[in-house]
């Protein structure tokens, strides 16, 4: 018999993409808020929107198939609803507010980055953190030639964000013309927008970009004609995402100040699914300085180092390490803050005192080594935190000098040793990601040959189906449940109603060991697909990959929500629908 989850509530979060640096974020920090609620489970529905104006009507019937997944929002059974659409809001912002106000009759919603009216949603405040920028580029710059690489003018964030630069230039008395503006696709096939806007202002001296994807094409551009980003253009950006840390020189970039986007979404349809009175909110932004455009928040005072303050050493903490405070540690977890604490601390307490025992400086080594080795990098970028430390480091060296200590030779070992852990840190990452991604690689070209095995002539759909089943646990996912429909589904573009009643599940990886489901326990409603009670608990987060082939919908996986699997679950589930649609021809 077929159980059904009853505990716990389920929350569906309707993205764009799991693809771009912004929606993997966003979907982290949902993740973050649904982490410290023990009842709560997540499933992202995420689709693909191609806004690269491809006029391959091949490429364009793949997004339209694909983007099927999207019926089971409204299908399944969810406690309440994050939409963040994005894009795909702005090209069919009719049919979608049409569909989601249907819908808010029975089902808490929330919308992030959207421009629906009358609905609880919930945005940047783009001004704050542009206002920053602009301040800093002309006041203490003292620059007035300035561009913007903007959106599509369908894009409410896009156009807001125009609005605003001009509206702070002008107050600062600085004209702003027609051909200062390029506007984009807001994607990183930008390239030759960003040449059209640099050819037509060959003495610009600042471009803000409408998101970091944008400034990523921007950097390809300048590249070409040997300009370097923060030494003869300044560039910043919005959203903050990891790629404005990875890219060379580190991108400046507009984020969010408090609390992240999509975790003051939960928080906010937590309170409707409460049965409370919720409005709509703004979430402040700020300007997190980088190379492209060099900006300090403040600066480390002599006063301050010389108390060993703790107010002092959290803010040091949490501008060094931004994304730790939007992540939810569990009780398992080392606390990074309070161990930067204890050994920042000793370091202050060492200059203020004008020594260090040897055993406070092995102490302080032990506690640096813990810190990074509990994947302290992952809350930073590497170029951001190596100047916050030189910048201390600087400082510290000053204090001494002005007391006629001398370097301290122990302080100064523990600040190369956090210098060096930090490289090490990233560099293991990388390391692991490439044996991750080769493991991935071996173990699907694996499942592939036993798929594909000829043994006696081509095999059937069915002989087909039965050796994905047996061969599953192969994919190079961890936990994860296939579900397929006892037959095909065929696209019609204007069917909202595609899925039959049931759907059978036919495997379940749970910590990479397959289980074959017996025939008795297979079907199941399609409309509790994600009620039943097969993947591990801790799998409270899942993402449903949709198994398509040209106008074929065979099923879905629902697997475990990882970062790897946001990347390469979209390969993974073309390769199986194409061996299901291969076993019918």
């Amino acid at each position: 018999m077929i159980r059904y989850t009853k505990k716990k509530k389920t929350i569906g979060l309707v993205l764009e993409n799991t693809s771009t640096d912004y929606g993997e974020e966003f979907i982290s920090n949902v993740i973050s808020g649904v982490r410290q609620r023990k009842n709560l489970n997540l499933v992202v529905i995420a689709g693909r929107y191609d806004g690269t104006k491809n006029k391959d009507p091949r490429h364009r019937h793949y997004f339209s198939v694909y983007n099927t997944v999207y019926q089971l929002e409204r299908r399944c059974r969810f406690d309440g609803l994050i939409i963040c659409l994005g894009s795909m809001e702005n090209v069919n912002a009719d049919r979608i507010r049409s569909r989601y106000r249907e819908q808010m009759k029975n089902t808490p919603i929330v919308f992030a980055a959207s421009d629906i009216d009358d609905c609880v949603v919930v945005n940047y405040n783009n001004e704050t953190g542009i206002k920053e920028a602009v301040d800093c580029l002309i006041n203490v710059n003292g620059f007035t030639r300035f561009a913007m690489l903007g959106g599509r003018p369908d894009s409410r964030d896009s156009e807001l964000r125009k609005e605003i630069y001009i509206k702070l230039l002008r107050e600062n008395g600085i004209d702003f013309l027609p051909e200062n503006y390029e506007p984009t696709d807001m994607s990183t096939n930008c390239t030759d927008s960003a040449k059209a806007l640099l050819d037509r202002n060959p003495d610009v001296q600042a471009i803000f970009c409408v998101n970091d994807s944008v400034a990523e094409a921007l950097y390809a551009a300048m590249d070409e004609k040997h300009l370097v980003p923060g030494r003869d253009i300044m560039v910043f950006s919005f959203d903050n995402t990891t790629m404005a840390g990875r890219m060379l020189p580190a991108l400046s970039s507009i984020g969010v100040a408090d609390i992240t986007l999509g975790r003051q979404a939960l928080n906010l349809l937590l309170s409707l699914m409460d049965g409370e009175e919720v409005a709509s909110t703004e979430i402040p932004t700020r300007l997190y300085g980088r190379d492209s455009l060099p900006y300090e928040m403040y600066e480390y005072t002599k006063l301050e180092m010389r108390n060993a303050d703790k107010a002092f050493i959290n803010r040091m903490f949490n501008d060094c390490f931004y994304r730790y405070r939007y992540e939810y540690i569990s009780r398992d977890s080392v606390n990074l803050q309070r161990l930067f604490a204890e050994f920042i601390g000793r370091i202050l307490v060492a200059v203020r005192e004008r020594y260090m025992s040897v055993e406070d400086f092995s102490e302080a080594q032990d506690l640096i080594e813990i810190f990074f080795s509990n994947g302290a990098m992952d809350y930073t970028d590497a170029a951001k935190f190596l100047h916050s430390v030189g910048r201390l480091q600087a400082s510290v060296n000053i204090e001494q000098s002005a007391n006629l200590a001398g370097a301290n030779q122990f302080i100064n070992r523990l600040f190369t040793l956090m210098r060096d852990r930090a490289i090490t840190a990233q560099a293991e990452k990388i390391i692991e990601g490439n044996e991750r991604r080769e493991n991935f690689r071996t173990a699907f070209q694996e499942f592939i040959i036993d798929v594909t095995e000829k043994d006696g002539g081509k095999p059937d759909q069915a002989e087909i189906e039965n050796r994905i089943i047996a061969s599953f646990d192969k994919v190079g996912i961890d936990n994860a449940a296939l579900y397929l429909f006892e037959k095909r589904v065929l696209f019609d573009e204007n069917n909202d109603d595609l899925f039959p009643d049931w759907i059978r599940l036919r495997c379940v990886i749970k910590e990479g060991e397959l289980y074959i489901i017996p025939k008795e326990r297979q079907d199941g409603l399609t409309d509790l697909l994600f009620q039943r009670m097969e993947l591990p608990p801790k799998c409270r987060e899942c993402l449903v990959l949709p198994l398509i082939y040209k106008t074929s919908i065979y099923g879905f996986i629902v697997t475990q929500m990882t970062k790897e699997i946001a990347s390469s679950g979209e390969f993974i589930a073309s390769q199986i629908g194409r061996l299901l649609y291969e076993g019918e021809i």
